[in-house]
């Protein structure tokens, strides 16, 4: 196995950065070496990054040699302001329309040309795509929640996406660009976005969006269900949309915390690119 070298103009806090950015949601828990590999360092400094880290709390030792996310990074990231203001107001809602439906419910948002899941609550949807899981991201063309986001987004972001590499999940994920334009296009127009087995064979997604006081979407409440959409979209839909405006009307009477906008077209640009595994 040949040594990763980073390269020489590396600071440390960048490798730090680098050693820290190893971690996805399809890689959890590593090695010394795979965190090395990935991050292009060497291991022996991987090994004092690393060390570092633990005793700091950013990472934690796990089984096997591997390491994790430590907690203390994750009470650290709770004190950044973006999107605070639009998990508040939405969790009540989350769990009354829970309770209503007894389906999951989740609430996202767009960074880039990727989905990103802020929280979610536990239905009866068994089995969940892991996507549809607080900090794992997912596609905005396969998902209803992603199809509410991407209708909203700017158009470099939404020719972008379109003139990429549109990953199939299933038999029925839409992956024809002229398509996906106008399921984008009627989203818009009907208020909601439905996925029908998708990302996952066998379960329906339902998504509206969020509004902030000044009409921006800010993000994407959605219901997951197993089942067709012919069975489960008409009994959702009302509670859902219901349910998105109560939290619309919630953020209007709140003042706009910085970056609770959507991300703007740079973000995407600017982004590492992660491996196509990363959400699925």
């Amino acid at each position: 196995m040949t040594t990763p070298h980073a390269p020489p103009d590396r600071s440390v806090v960048e490798r730090t950065l680098g050693v820290l950015g190893a971690f996805d949601t399809a890689h959890a828990s590593l090695t010394v070496s795979q965190i090395s590999s990935r991050s292009h360092i060497p291991v022996a400094t991987t090994y004092r990054i690393v060390s570092k880290l633990v005793s700091w709390g950013a990472l934690e030792r796990a089984e096997d040699n591997k390491y994790t996310i430590g907690l203390r990074l994750w009470e650290v990231s709770q004190l950044a302001p973006r999107h605070a203001g639009l998990r508040a107001a939405a969790v009540p809602a989350m769990f009354d329309l829970r309770s209503t439906t007894r389906r999951a419910v989740l609430l996202s948002t767009r960074d880039g040309t990727e989905g990103i899941c802020l929280e979610s609550v536990s239905g009866n949807a068994r089995p969940l795509h892991r996507s549809w899981s607080r900090g794992h991201r997912f596609p905005l063309h396969a998902t209803a929640c992603g199809r509410v986001l991407l209708a909203a987004a700017d158009t470099t972001v939404q020719d972008e996406l379109y003139g990429g590499d549109l990953r199939t999940y299933t038999e029925r994920t839409v992956h024809a660009p002229a398509v996906l334009r106008d399921l984008v296009a009627h989203t818009r127009r009907q208020g909601y976005a439905v996925s029908d087995g998708e990302l996952l064979n066998g379960v329906v997604e339902i998504a509206a969006p969020i509004h902030g006081g000044d009409g921006a979407v800010l993000g994407a409440l959605g219901l997951i269900t197993v089942g067709t959409a012919s069975t489960a979209v008409p009994d959702a839909v009302g509670p859902l949309l219901a349910a998105a405006r109560r939290v619309s009307r919630s953020l209007s009477d709140l003042p706009a915390a910085p970056g609770d906008a959507v991300p703007s077209p740079r973000t995407a640009r600017s982004r590492t690119p992660r491996p196509q595994g990363a959400c699925a």
